[in-house]
């Protein structure tokens, strides 16, 4: 669930990451094949500093910066030092004030596809979208009608004001004229100086895309709900075109193409089955994991394999990233925190490339503390395997085990040696074998404390690793270094 930037009073917009047009609003139909949409410019909006020879002193990072909730007590300082990317929204810019004449990119949050239909306890973006509808036809519908009773429609049970409360959700039909005319409006208005937009809710197949809080949208398809096709946008084609034309739409005043990060990625049969998002619109810079690999605290093992196999397709499409966000609000510093952490970072290892890969460790989503972390300051380069397009066969040394090595490391941007990440997504702890290893290592490194700023550390001497008899814990993952 991708979690709203606190001025978003009651209403948390929920990510339907698992389920994981025409001017005046007549139904014009995109085009059903694999087509792409492709204007715009695909530059970079804030200033990237140009490569040196300093090694970097983090891999690419992601936090919540606000000026309430998580990030609050970060200095401008702090968030310049330790982020990549830093996330606010309606009324809440400090990441946009943070990040300004640095190296990290503000993100703006926004919810184009979803809309929280209730004026009571309801986000200010959903009051204003409410406002701003002029016509049935700015909503998606079940399949042969466009009336408000068939509408593509759930209901989310949210906690508002201590008391829970059944709030409506419809899925917009971004394809429409009137609502890119809408949304482009309200992000120049509210956004126009960020860098780059946090879309959340958004599939590129229709039975997830129409899929969200409390199960499918299609009332009129029982017993389970699910659309199999809409009205306006019948085939997986459709959706991500519609996509595709409302990321199109989307410039900021100067004309410059805004930039999104497209939430969240599907999967089908262990593989991910939207990446064409990134080749329908070079308004799309990258795709994001929401709790992929934890959700909540809990570890999801059975998702490992394809989430590895998904890095490995971003990391050969030029210029895109994976964003890797798992949530969690476990113990600032607690066995459980960091049991959390390791996972999210040895995945992030193990499908890693720069300018590829990112990682949101948002694991302290109940204070305001900022969510860096020092295990973001090891930096691997020089890899000794590298997963091909889609497969993961160069790094899976048994049934289940991950292994990826690198000759160079850093921490901080000092030079450690070689350093590799293991993940085992398996039931039962297993040995790391000495056939697996193609460099000489001696230490398993362990994390103390909580986030980097709170005093957290990343201890890389302190533990003995010892070939053939260190163990990975059964679905969790080791990380290792000379």
């Amino acid at each position: 669930m991708s979690r709203t930037p606190l001025v978003f009073v009651c209403i948390a917009l929920a990510s339907s990451l698992y389920a994981c047009s025409a001017t005046g609003g007549s139904n014009v139909s995109p085009p059903t094949g694999n087509q792409a949409l492709t204007n715009g410019s695909s530059a970079p909006r804030a200033a990237v500093a140009a490569a040196t020879a300093t090694a970097p002193t983090h891999i690419s990072t992601w936090a919540y910066d606000e000026y309430w909730g998580p990030g609050a007590n970060g200095t401008t300082a702090e968030v310049q030092e330790y982020l990549s990317y830093a996330e606010g929204g309606l009324g809440n810019s400090k990441a946009l004030t943070d990040c300004s004449g640095s190296t990290c990119q503000s993100v703006f949050y926004v919810d184009p596809n979803f809309l929280y239909s209730s004026t009571a306890c309801a986000s200010q973006a959903s009051v204003d979208a409410l406002a701003a509808v002029s016509n049935e036809d700015w909503y998606i519908h079940e399949a042969g009608y466009t009336d408000a009773a068939h509408r593509v429609h759930g209901d989310d049970a949210m906690s508002c004001n201590g008391s829970t409360v059944t709030v409506p959700v419809d899925v917009l039909n971004d394809y429409n004229t009137k609502v890119q005319a809408y949304f482009l409006s309200y992000l120049r208005t509210n956004a126009n100086g960020w860098d780059d937009y946090f879309m959340d809710d958004t599939s590129g197949e229709v039975l997830t895309q129409m899929y969200g809080p409390g199960g499918g949208f299609c009332a009129n398809n029982p017993p389970d709900d699910y659309c199999t096709t809409t009205q306006e946008l019948p085939k997986d084609a459709d959706v991500v075109y519609e996509h595709a034309s409302f990321a199109n739409a989307m410039t900021h005043t100067d004309g410059d193409a805004m930039k999104f990060f497209y939430n969240g990625l599907t999967f089908s049969d262990g593989a991910p089955s939207d990446l064409d998002v990134l080749s329908s619109s070079t308004h799309y810079v990258g795709v994001v994991c929401e709790d992929c690999v934890v959700n909540s605290g809990t570890f999801r093992p059975t998702m490992y394999g394809p989430v590895l196999t998904a890095m490995s397709e971003v990391d050969a499409i030029s210029g895109a990233q994976f964003v890797e966000i798992n949530n969690g609000a476990s113990a600032s510093g607690s066995a459980a925190q960091i049991a959390q952490r390791l996972i999210t970072i040895a995945i992030a290892w193990l499908g890693y490339s720069s300018g590829h890969t990112s990682v949101f460790e948002n694991l302290e989503s109940n204070t305001e503390n900022l969510a860096a972390w020092p295990e973001e300051s090891i930096v691997p380069a020089s890899p000794v395997q590298t997963m091909s397009s889609g497969s993961t066969a160069a790094i899976e040394v048994a049934t289940g085990v991950y292994r990826r090595e690198f000759a160079s490391c850093t921490n901080a941007g000092v030079a450690i040696g070689p350093c590799a990440a293991f993940v085992n997504s398996t039931g039962s702890a297993v040995k790391v074998l000495s056939s697996w290893l193609h460099e000489t290592y001696g230490h398993v490194i362990t994390l103390s404390g909580g986030d980097v700023v709170s005093g957290g550390k990343a201890l890389l001497t302190s533990t003995t690793f010892t070939p053939n008899a260190t163990t990975i814990p059964a679905d969790q993952s080791l990380l290792i270094s000379r």
